[in-house]
């Protein structure tokens, strides 16, 4: 989808923990559940969800975006999705119930993980009560359902009173805005949540907003923006904006592609995501190349009438990954966890955010307060390596590798552009081996590093922290 740049008259301040978030997009529904449909022994739920949080604390993971709380419906070809809601004023009942959907938040937080619930802002299924009871509130018919009226005062007071209640009885972090719809403007449904926001804040509740297709505390990008010249394409504009390493949205057209876009490179995650100055945000089981299953209620093109009886892996010959993937209409096979390819991916991207997470001073994602160059290197390679510095001697090097083979490079640091001394000894520390070496001024000019290829275990990306010795002192 294209991306308008909205902004609102008076949004409230970006909450300080964006600036180290990681974001890991979840469905409830489809996460733990055996076939994707909820069936089997509390799988699917708010409370199977609760049980997975230690595996994603110890990925690096310290935001979840739940995508599926409120009451969903089967509108869409007869499966499941919050998408066509029936009503925002409570859980999905087969998901699980209030206490369980506060246990659930309750326990991320107790482990430091924020957690984002998604806000349907778009409108609701014609059967929903709230269309029988509140006929006036609804306009147009975007998507087959009945659209939500923004310029009408009595339900706008509706939703903002509605979502200050969750924030403070559910304790969610922020939300992430699905839509708005054909009928009213970005900035009608903007201003109404610079109320919720500003009011959550005066309650003691920083909240964050995510809008899908308008800029609020973060912009979501497109997945098809990954940069080979992180440095040459940085603007510190705006503030947030994640670096979505795959869509959700797109991977409902099956056979257009795999938009699970990770596919076990380690290079998209860590040079193109992770390492840079966006909020990377990457959708369950991509940490472990999941093979994606669709589930059995899921036609093959969902919107063409071609219906399959039977659950379909779709595969592609790159990388013998599945091909059309979509989150919201795939299942999770957790055993696959286990399979040699699939562990050495899940260790590389766990030692990859475990770098970010231990190098944050230089490693965060706040653009106003970022320091970004690209290096030289020889030869010349297809992704710039690009170095994170500050002006207190320290910085992080950051090399990719997005062919197979491995590759030597010999980089030039620019420390006269970085305004660091071109005399002296620095301390150069491999954050994937921890190697050390220290390494005299004039030789940062043709320093040498080695890079494993792409999809390979260890491969991909290297991260280099450069320290000034005299700074160590």
């Amino acid at each position: 989808m294209a991306h308008i740049e909205v902004k609102t008259e008076n949004p409230t301040p970006s909450p300080q923990w964006l600036k180290n978030a990681v974001i890991y997009e979840l469905n409830p529904k489809t996460f733990t559940s055996p076939d994707g449909e909820g069936s089997g022994s509390g799988s699917g739920t708010f409370r199977s969800t609760k049980e997975k949080l230690e595996y994603l604390k110890e990925l690096g993971v310290n935001t979840i975006w739940l995508a599926g709380v409120t009451q969903g419906s089967e509108f869409f070809s007869g499966f499941w999705t919050v998408y066509a809601m029936v009503t925002p004023e409570y859980p999905d009942e087969e998901l699980g119930s209030v206490e369980e959907l506060k246990e659930l938040v309750n326990e991320a937080h107790k482990l430091g993980i924020r957690v984002i619930a998604e806000a349907v802002t778009h409108g609701v299924i014609f059967e929903s009560p709230l269309v029988q009871k509140h006929p006036d509130w609804f306009r147009g018919s975007e998507w087959g359902m009945a659209d939500f009226d923004y310029s009408n005062s009595k339900f706008r007071q509706w939703w903002i009173d509605l979502w200050i209640k969750n924030t403070i009885e559910f304790g969610f972090d922020g939300y992430r805005l699905d839509g708005p719809n054909g009928v009213s403007s970005f900035e009608q449904v903007l201003s109404v949540w610079d109320e919720i926001a500003w009011e959550c804040r005066n309650k003691g509740h920083e909240i964050v907003i995510m809008g899908e297709n308008s800029r609020y505390h973060i912009r979501q990008c497109d997945r098809d923006n990954f940069s080979h010249d992180m440095a040459a394409d940085f603007s510190p504009n705006p503030q947030y904006a994640t670096m979505q390493i795959s869509c959700h949205d797109e991977g409902i057209l099956m056979g257009e592609g795999n938009y699970y876009a990770l596919r076990g490179s380690r290079f998209k995650f860590g040079y193109c995501a992770v390492f840079g100055y966006n909020i990377p945000l990457f959708m369950a089981g991509e940490e472990f190349n999941a093979n994606v299953h669709c589930v059995s209620k899921l036609q093959k093109k969902i919107y063409d009438g071609f219906e399959t009886s039977k659950e379909i892996d779709f595969y592609d010959d790159n990388h013998d990954t599945p091909a059309g993937g979509w989150l919201l209409g795939n299942r999770l096979n957790w055993s696959e966890i286990d399979l040699p390819t699939k562990k050495e991916m899940l260790e590389d991207c766990k030692k990859i955010l475990r770098i970010r997470n231990e190098n944050s001073d230089l490693l965060h994602y706040d653009r106003k307060a970022t320091n970004i160059l690209s290096t030289k290197c020889i030869p010349k390679s297809g992704s710039t390596p690009y170095i994170r510095y500050n002006a207190f001697g320290q910085a992080i090097l950051v090399v990719g590798n997005e062919g197979i083979e491995e590759r030597d490079f010999v980089i030039k640091i620019p420390l006269n552009e970085m305004g660091w001394k071109e005399e002296g000894e620095y301390k150069i520390t491999n954050l994937w081996t921890n190697e050390i070496k220290i390494v005299r001024a004039k030789n940062m000019k043709c320093l040498k590093v080695t890079v494993p290829g792409d999809y390979n275990a260890g491969g991909g990306v290297r991260a280099y922290r450069i320290e000034e010795i005299c700074s160590l002192m």
